[in-house]
């Protein structure tokens, strides 16, 4: 489906986290307030109540620089506020989590989440070199627990969102392989970012053509195991749209220091992000007289992210505009410093994946956000 058919409120648990990820985008964030660590319920409840005001969606979403389920006590408040707020009508619950939780919050999970996306990087060799515990040992048997514990629970659909260090680039069949003999259906796959502290690391260079051309092999045959294998560069091939998500609308993700950003690049305020992702902020909540106070300005020039604009000068006589529609907002703004920038890569994953991969025939059973 057109990634912005996604509406949602997110809701950025906490900074903290019991893994210790090798390609960690937030070490830079260590020195965080610890009042800035998790998510105030006061904040949290008021960006519910503007949300349900003025969206019809009904969709919460717990995510975060940390582990959502540390903070699983707030999770269940904000859940069981959003459905009385809803009243009659239901509400759907996505949680993106490491699966690195103990049984009470898997039995919480089962009970009220509708989808769970785990990051999961595939064989034990591979993952536990990449994903373990703060003191060093592995995490894949305990997420490989955590998928056979719940990916047959009724009501809830289980995924995986795969970061592919450039060794694995590769050997994307690989993914399929594993994932399929553990039961996952839904695969979403992204080439590692690199982190500051690693950005001259081999591991982390990577080429736009040489994912682009592995990733459709691994497509293909997933496809034909009855697997959707997906990636952020194709989220939009099911329909035409002239937004590229949610976060051109602008959805609001909500901080744990308090601001309302757009978009999951941009989980602090500007106390901690001081360049060019905060252009992607919003809104300041104000504890004192419990409101919060939203820029119109930085609403409008994010909703200026569109195909309508891109046209004019950035995407250009692309074919492709209308199922990409520039891409991903949060990457661009990140690596370009400019909302109506575009990543050359990205640009040759979009062209040679949309020359092989049927656009417009249908949406897709699901992608990740």
């Amino acid at each position: 489906m057109a990634h912005v058919r996604k509406q949602m409120i997110s809701f950025f648990m906490t900074t903290k986290c019991n893994l210790d990820c090798i390609y960690c985008y937030t070490p830079k964030y260590k020195k965080i307030k610890p009042e800035d660590q998790s998510i105030d319920l006061v904040f949290a409840k008021k960006g519910l109540d503007d949300f349900f005001r003025d969206n019809p969606s009904r969709y919460i979403r717990f995510y975060g620089i940390g582990e959502p389920t540390l903070e699983i006590e707030k999770m269940k408040e904000i859940t069981d506020y959003a459905r009385f707020k809803a009243g009659d009508e239901k509400i759907y619950v996505e949680l993106q989590s490491n699966g690195c939780f103990p049984e009470t919050t898997r039995k919480w999970i089962a009970d009220n989440v509708n989808w769970l996306w785990i990051s999961c990087d595939g064989p034990k060799e591979i993952h536990d070199k990449q994903r373990p515990f703060r003191n060093g040992s592995g995490t894949s048997d305990k997420v490989e627990d955590t998928i056979n514990n719940l990916k047959n629970i009724k009501n809830l659909t289980v995924g995986v969102r795969v970061t592919l260090m450039s060794d694995m680039i590769s050997q994307q069949r690989k993914i399929v392989d594993y994932f399929e003999k553990i039961g996952i259906r839904y695969i979403n796959v992204l080439p590692v970012f690199a982190p500051e502290e690693g950005s001259e690391n081999p591991s982390y260079k990577w080429d736009a053509l040489d994912f682009a051309k592995n990733f459709y092999d691994a497509h293909m045959y997933a496809e034909e195991k009855g697997i959707w294998y997906n990636t952020m560069c194709i989220v939009n091939f099911d329909e035409p749209t002239r937004i590229a998500c949610r976060s051109c609308t602008p959805c609001p993700h909500l901080t744990t220091d308090g601001y309302v950003s757009c978009c999951d690049f941009t989980q602090l305020g500007p106390e901690y992000i001081d360049g060019p992702l905060s252009q992607l902020i919003y809104g300041k909540y104000d504890k004192e007289n419990d409101i919060i106070y939203y820029d119109e300005e930085a609403m409008h020039k994010i909703r200026g992210r569109c195909a309508e604009n891109l046209k004019k000068e950035t995407c250009k006589d692309c074919k492709y505009i209308y199922n990409c529609a520039g891409g991903c907002m949060g990457q661009v703004v990140n690596e370009t410093g400019d909302i109506m920038g575009r990543i050359e890569d990205n640009c040759k994953i979009v062209q040679y994946l949309g020359e092989r991969i049927p656009r417009n025939k249908g949406l897709f059973p699901a992608f990740h956000s």
